[in-house]
């Protein structure tokens, strides 16, 4: 019998995730007030998706992607109009007539599933229905080449990739988090409802995703399914889903500790959005991803991870670990890797196999950290984990070992495991890396230089009192923008100084602009004390930062930090190093950009 559920009691990001975890196949269709989706699952992972909105087109897509021209398009839904009743998916046609390559066909699916998902993530109320190994993928696939027919798209990256975008369309302003109205009884109300709500139209359109787009259906025959199907439905809370794992999981231990098992579990279960609208998974710069094939802990540590707010993936097969290690890179995530205790009959997970693999990623991705999980009796291998260099060795209960006190021992475990997780994600390197990771997503959002420019000061902001932007003349620097200098720093980025400060043979800066170099340390240059400190100040501690910004292998500001009036302190000089060449790059970009719309002007960063 199919499963449904609330929204607002257990996200669609945790229904996601749990389906892939339990490698389930079947049809989740999920019903809001904001629309209706179907994500199509096989073994855990997604095939298809289908949304009620029209509001982006398959063709759109590839228009903006510049993978295809207006003409293509048209030529493609003229044959789509005098095929009439016969016609094929938009995409099909444009793979048989319009030269589109079969993997600039398949990238499209691919953007398309995840904007779905994006799309969905947003969807703080309403309801869902699992239909398990019910798999109703559209018939509109017999038309596609084989090549396309089995889309299977791994649906932790889907995630990891679509928790990246929604994070930053909500901090660009495109998609707002709000509250949708509660409704009493939700499976009643909705049993009678024939046609979904049409919202009202706004200014700000939101990004959907129609079946037709993703070529897997005919737009003018989408049938809107009415919600009666809800009618005798088991309700499906979080509750449930953690009985339910651990009775297919640890079915030998006694009724009383299954239900202290999920009474814990579900006491620390947490969602996407916080109360305060905020996002909680995936607004940080950390992931764990997990190696075990102990489905229990799979669940259970995804849910401690959760609570944590910490994106967390689980994958058995050391085929997915490079994946998602590298994806979780890619996207400016620092990851922790969880190996689980070994098991000597399981393919891949002997304790030499487990050995060699964490040896092997420790070797490629030296960056990150390991935990090695090991059972509290096995003394040696605890030993050689550590001695291996992994960061830290957890003990886990079996109930094999300790039935009297598995129960107790599993949840002191986990309790255990979220302190550390917490205490590894707020280590001070770890919130600088976090603060890189954010401000970088905002840096992709940005197309003018003095955009790029005052982000620039923002971020070195946060680790002094004092910052000021200095643009890079012929023969002088000229004061820009500051923080904390003209004004109290709590008031944000100051009006520009346009004080012009001449550059001396031999000083720090000419040094700067011809080398590029930063420089963090006491400066024996008469520079500040002459021209600089009469302007603005002299600060207590005599540390400073001069932190060059270069565009097209140029030194085009300089930003200077100090304390203040306070002591000085170590800074990450690498992240913000790394930080301000990213921002150069996006420098280039804009100024490229400005060129190609002003040839004949220039841009300054005033």
């Amino acid at each position: 019998m199919p499963l449904t559920g609330e929204l607002e009691h257990l996200p669609i990001v945790d229904v996601i995730q749990l389906i892939h975890s339990t490698r389930k196949s079947g049809t989740l269709n999920v019903y809001s007030r904001k629309g209706e989706a179907q994500l199509v699952f096989n073994d855990g992972y997604i095939v298809s998706a289908n949304h009620s909105s029209e509001k982006l087109k398959i063709g759109r897509i590839l228009l903006e992607g510049q993978i295809i021209g207006q003409e293509d398009l048209d030529k493609a839904l003229n044959i789509q109009k005098q095929a009439g009743d016969d016609r094929k998916p938009l995409i099909a046609t444009l793979l048989e007539n319009c030269g589109l390559s079969k993997d600039a066909a398949f990238k499209a699916l691919e953007t398309l599933i995840e904007m779905t998902v994006v799309e969905m993530i947003g969807w703080t109320r309403g309801l869902f229905t699992l239909d398990v190994d019910k798999v109703e993928i559209s018939d509109s696939y017999r038309y596609l080449p084989k090549q396309l027919q089995d889309v299977t798209m791994n649906t932790q990256m889907v995630l990891l990739d679509a928790l990246r975008i929604f994070d930053e369309k909500v901090h660009a302003g495109e998609i707002q988090i709000s509250d949708e109205p509660l409704i009493e009884n939700p499976l009643e109300q909705l049993e009678d409802v024939g046609e979904p709500e049409q919202e009202e139209e706004s200014d700000t359109e939101e990004i959907l995703v129609s079946e037709n787009l993703l070529g897997l259906a005919d737009l003018d025959k989408i049938e809107r399914k009415k919600p009666y199907i809800f009618k005798g439905l088991e309700s499906f809370g979080p509750a449930d889903i953690h009985h339910q794992v651990i009775e297919d999981t640890l079915p030998e231990i006694p009724g009383e500790g299954k239900e202290r098992l999920v009474k814990f579990l579900s006491g620390i279960t947490t969602t996407y959005l916080r109360s305060d609208d905020s996002a909680t998974a995936g607004s940080k710069a950390q992931a764990v991803i997990i190696y075990t094939c102990d489905k229990f802990l799979q669940h259970a540590m995804i849910t401690v991870c959760k609570k944590e707010g910490v994106l967390v993936f689980v994958t058995a097969d050391r085929r997915d670990l490079d994946n998602l290690i590298e994806r979780t890179l890619l996207k400016y995530l620092e990851p922790i890797l969880v190996f689980g205790s070994p098991v000597e009959d399981t393919e891949g997970f002997s304790q030499s196999e487990i050995v060699e693999t964490r040896s092997l990623k420790t070797e490629q991705y030296p960056q990150i950290s390991i935990i090695q999980l090991v059972s509290s009796l096995d003394f040696s291998f605890s030993l050689q984990s550590l001695n291996d260099g992994t960061r830290a060795v957890l003990p886990v209960p079996y109930f094999s070992e300790r039935e009297e006190t598995f129960t107790e021992d599993m949840i002191n475990f986990l309790n255990t495991f979220q302190v550390y997780i917490h205490n590894c994600f707020n280590e001070d390197r770890r919130q600088q890396f976090a603060k890189v990771r954010n401000s970088l997503s905002g840096l992709r959002l940005l197309r003018k230089a003095p955009d790029i420019s005052l982000l620039v000061l923002q971020f070195i902001s946060e680790l002094f009192d004092r910052t000021l932007t200095l643009i890079v003349d012929k023969n002088e620097v000229i004061a820009e923008r500051s923080i904390g200098i003209i004004a109290a720093k709590g008031q944000g980025a100051a009006a520009p100084m346009k004080v012009r400060i001449p550059i001396r043979k031999e000083s720090i800066f000419a040094e700067m602009i011809d080398s590029g170099e930063s420089f963090f340390g006491k400066p024996t240059d008469s520079t500040f004390a002459d021209l600089i400190y009469t302007e603005i100040g002299a600060p207590t501690d005599a540390t400073i930062l001069l932190l060059p910004l270069k565009s097209n292998d140029r030194v085009i500001t300089i930003t200077y930090a100090d304390f203040g009036h306070q002591r000085a302190k170590q800074i990450p000089l690498d992240f913000l190093e790394f930080f301000v060449g990213q921002a150069g790059l996006a420098m280039e970009n804009a100024l490229f950009r400005r060129q190609l719309d002003y040839p004949n002007q220039t841009e300054g960063l005033h």
